[in-house]
């Protein structure tokens, strides 16, 4: 089938299902002993392996083959030895991509019955410091070298999203006429690792024009994937469906499948009855397993299932949109409605004494404070569970919390965990933030984990808002950094967060007029609600020391001058007190509300700043 067009294929499966080979990973370690190496590695160091496997396969009745070019990028090859500092890693990544598809094409010609061959493109790894960007190149770099080789399609497998693919398959199809496939990995509720579901994934696949087919492989096993097909209604596109032989077990580190290759075939045969185009397996499988998967490509095509109609899912994402969200969220309520909001910041104990963050919040509530937001172990030191002290001070104190999430402490699983246990809790709002690094001191014995930038994560809350918490979502914000030297760069930046679901951000602290006309500046440019951030500073030492030592914060000379090194802690707390109430005049035109940094615990310095203003403005 070497040569076909995008037409021919979409023809053909029209009349016919394809069956797809097996596992290529798992069967090379398991026959050739290659524990530990990818298999793509043997593109360079054994390529008669990787051939072999591919004629077993087609031998065994698979009528499509994926290329052995799964985690042919940048990252794997160079832990495997290539692609170091003395190659160029593009050149690296393009050998191996086309000794891949030249393997697979000569076992076709070998074995002399018609197969397609599909390049093969596995998500490339985000971590080592690369930005977006980076990615998507490495992402296009594999799409050009697959266009130059004269492929009929490219099929991009296990992906947790549509992030990447989008833009890629449009790029395919302006240069070629390839058929493109997109096929994501569940969970065994039916959610990819980003928390999306599959019902949605079909849904955006079946409105982007650049993909011609969709489907799930990995992650589950056949019985698994059979419960959620079942379910969902596919649209028109034509599906893949290729599941793991089962869940493995761990052997002296190895993941092991158990041969199952009848239980398989029988649950697959169920899948088949369902409508999939295109049927395959993953993980664990082997050449016998799609021999007995080989008499399905004989069966007739099925009519496709109907599920619950669009438009109900439609309503769900509509009510989960802001207006119902205003209508449910007291603070974004507040927002909406014009009012000054006014947040007030409490950093949790360090060790398990709660007593002086309770009076903090006694003296807090009562003042007009709509919500006490809890950092997340600031400074990169321990402090306790900004979510689950949240869920305490508003369980037992009647008081809405806002909890800082930092990207710095939690995995992607956590991070699941975390907004799950917020959400049970009562939690409806959150700040959403990159968090402070980790001391350079305590790098050696603490890590870092960072599998998402603040953006990200933002993305993975808006998926998680409209597949778990549609009916009453969590609001989230984000920090601003308006002292950036370039402003354009940080608004870009922000807009990228609106776009990922933020409702407000909650911005450094202010000390110039200087620093609320940059505020001014970017309100001009984004239409979003920005809290003007406070921090009464307390003494001549604590002013030096944050004009000095934080970083990003910016105390200018006249205030250092207000203060002096002999002025008891009553002067010092009394001219904190004015600074910020001249701060609040200059900033109150701007702002949508402010956000008070607790000095040193002095909740009631706090309360006679917001009592004092308050009475100003009433006065006005």
């Amino acid at each position: 089938m070497k040569g076909k067009n995008m037409n021919q294929i979409k023809d053909f499966l029209k009349r016919n299902r394809l069956i797809m080979d097996g596992a290529m990973g798992t069967y090379y370690a398991q026959k050739f002993a290659r524990r530990g190496e990818p298999s793509e590695i043997g593109n360079f160091d054994a390529p008669d392996a990787i051939r072999a496997i591919h004629m077993e396969y087609i031998k065994a009745g698979a009528n499509l083959i994926r290329t052995n070019t799964f985690a042919s990028n940048y990252q794997t090859l160079k832990r495997s030895g290539y692609g170091g500092e003395s190659h160029n890693p593009g050149e690296v990544v393009k050998r191996n991509l086309t000794w891949g598809f030249n393997i697979a094409r000569d076992a076709v010609n070998a074995c002399g019955r018609p197969a397609f061959i599909a390049a093969d493109i596995g998500p490339v790894p985000e971590y080592g410091g690369r930005d977006e960007q980076e990615i998507l190149d490495e992402y296009l770099l594999m799409a050009k070298t697959f266009i130059q080789l004269g492929t009929d399609i490219i099929l991009f497998e296990t992906f947790s999203d549509l992030k990447y693919i989008v833009p890629v398959a449009q790029y395919i199809k302006e240069h070629s006429n390839i058929f493109v496939i997109a096929s994501f990995c569940l969970n065994k509720f039916g959610y990819t690792k980003s928390g999306i579901s599959a019902k949605k994934l079909l849904k955006a696949v079946e409105e982007e024009s650049a993909i011609d087919a969709s489907g799930f492989n990995c992650g589950i096993g056949a019985a698994h994937m059979y419960q959620i097909l079942k379910r969902m209604d596919w649209g028109t596109k034509p599906i893949l469906v290729a599941p793991n032989s089962g869940y493995p077990d761990t052997i002296r580190d190895r993941s092991v499948y158990q041969e199952n290759e009848d239980y398989f075939s029988e649950k697959m045969a169920e899948i088949s009855r369902l409508g999939v185009n295109i049927i395959g397996g993953c993980c664990g499988t082997t050449p016998e397993y799609i021999r007995k998967l080989a008499p399905l490509v004989q069966a007739p095509l099925e009519k496709r299932p109907v599920g619950k109609k669009n438009a109900d899912t439609a309503n769900v994402l509509a009510e989960s949109g802001q207006g119902r969200e205003a209508e449910k969220n007291p603070l974004l309520g507040r927002l909406e409605q014009g009012g000054k909001a006014i947040i007030v910041e409490l950093d949790p104990p360090y060790n398990g004494d709660m007593e002086k963050m309770i009076q903090a919040v006694e003296i807090l509530k009562k003042y007009p404070v709509d919500m006490i937001t809890l950092s997340d172990s600031p400074m990169g030191k321990m402090r306790a569970d900004s979510i689950m002290t949240g869920a305490k001070v508003q369980r037992e104190l009647d008081f809405p919390v806002m909890p800082h999430l930092t990207c710095r402490d939690r995995n992607q699983i956590a991070m699941g965990g975390a907004f799950l246990g917020a959400h049970l809790n009562g939690i409806r709002n959150l700040l959403i933030v990159t968090g402070d690094p980790v001391p350079a001191g305590d790098r050696t014995v603490i890590s870092s984990v960072y599998d998402f930038n603040s953006v990200t994560l933002m993305e993975y809350l808006k998926h998680m808002n409209e597949e778990y918490f549609s009916q009453d979502p969590i609001v989230y914000g984000g920090a601003l950094n308006y002292g950036r030297k370039n402003l354009d760069k940080e608004i870009e930046r922000m807009e990228k967060k609106i776009r990922a679901g933020a409702s407000y951000f909650l911005t450094q602290p202010l000390y110039s007029q200087e620093d609320v006309d940059r505020i001014a500046y970017i309100k001009s440019r984004v239409h979003t609600k920005i809290f003007g951030g406070i921090m009464p500073l307390v003494s001549y030492r604590n002013a030096l020391f944050m004009k000095n030592e934080i970083y990003g914060i910016h105390v200018p000379d006249e205030v250092i001058q207000r203060y002096s090194p002999d002025m008891s802690r009553e002067d010092g707390e009394k001219t904190g007190i004015i600074c910020a109430l001249e701060l609040m005049e200059k900033m109150q035109n701007v702002v949508d509300g402010y956000y008070f940094m607790v000095p040193f615990n002095r909740a009631t310095m706090i309360g006679k700043i917001i009592e004092q203003f308050e009475s100003e403005t009433r006065r006005k």
